[in-house]
């Protein structure tokens, strides 16, 4: 058979449409990676997605999941860590999920046989591995030998079941450039795999979700989540893209400046109460850090002290003018 074939007879082929297993996030059938740094709360992210879809629920009331059972590689957490995680994210003993608990898993033809076995036993099309570095041996800054770790990983999607991999960010300092240049390893790490996700944490309970790789469409904007946590639960609350929140911080600040404008001055606490009132709602927060962001711009003046810890923002002369 003549192996080469003209654009004609690629052109008549009806390919289906990519299907998801996390709508944009996570595609049916590949290799996703959740990266970032120590305490950016992967493992819970993680966990969350499996919650999600294994009771096909939307992630993060956001994205909409495929129903399915999910496989837990655990190399990092241990039994007792994971149950705590799981009863905090309100995870209920009749969802489809399963996991292995820290036993020394590797990437080798034979585990792999035995995780795709399972898979078909139990219904599973998302295999969880937490971490990246604990189910194999290979110099993760050798593409050669990264090479032949999603290989093996490649035989999962071949056989229809999707991976999610979290993986560490390189030291701080070691490189910049955004989430995918942060992630550890070689380079052609990412380019091995499908669709790449690397997570920030900020002022503590903010995360920002960014994907810098989609192999089957557009990458989703960055967005932001909130994390709500205490000893008994753990809650993800979306905040939306990056993008909506720059507007929003346009707006908002057209709407500050009016009524710094109309009022002379006016305490964080007098603005959000009037903002109320606009169609430029915000929350304590934002309009917090917002004010400390156009202070530091230039774009507002220092505020004037008052009583207490009240201080009070005002516009000056050339910005009143305008």
């Amino acid at each position: 058979m003549d192996p080469i074939k003209k654009i004609d007879e690629l052109m008549a082929q009806n390919f289906p449409e990519q299907e998801y297993i996390v709508d944009r996030l996570v595609p049916d059938g590949s290799i996703t990676i959740l990266s970032g740094a120590s305490g950016s709360f992967k493992t819970y992210s993680l966990l969350q997605i499996a919650i999600a879809v294994a009771s096909g629920r939307p992630l993060f009331e956001q994205y909409q999941t495929q129903q399915t059972g999910v496989l837990i590689i655990d190399e990092e957490n241990g039994e007792r860590l994971m149950q705590k995680r799981l009863y905090q994210l309100g995870a209920t003993a009749d969802l489809p999920i399963y996991f292995t608990p820290r036993m020394g898993f590797e990437l080798t033809e034979e585990n792999i046989d035995n995780v795709l076995l399972s898979c078909l036993t139990y219904d599973l099309k998302l295999v969880i591995i937490d971490s990246l570095i604990r189910v194999h041996s290979a110099d993760e800054n050798s593409a050669r030998e990264m090479a032949r770790v999603f290989k093996l990983l490649r035989r999962f999607t071949e056989q229809g079941v999707a991976v999610l991999v979290t993986q560490h960010n390189r030291k701080p300092g070691a490189n910049s450039g955004g989430a995918g240049n942060e992630m550890r390893g070689s380079t052609d790490i990412r380019a091995a795999i499908d669709s790449h996700i690397g997570v920030t944490r900020k002022n503590k309970w903010y995360l920002t979700f960014d994907q810098t790789k989609q192999r089957y469409d557009v990458e989703l904007d960055p967005f932001k989540v909130k994390v709500n946590a205490d000893k008994d639960s753990f809650t993800f609350e979306y905040l939306g893209s990056l993008a909506a929140e720059a507007n929003t911080a346009e707006q908002l600040y057209t709407a500050v400046t009016d009524l710094l404008a109309e009022h002379e001055q006016l305490s964080q606490k007098e603005l959000l109460a009037k903002l109320a009132d606009t169609e430029a709602k915000t929350n304590e927060h934002t309009l917090r850090e917002l004010l400390k962001q156009w202070v530091a711009e230039g774009v507002l003046p220092q505020p004037k002290p008052g009583v207490g810890k009240t201080k009070y923002y005002y516009l000056d002369a050339e910005v009143s003018n305008e």
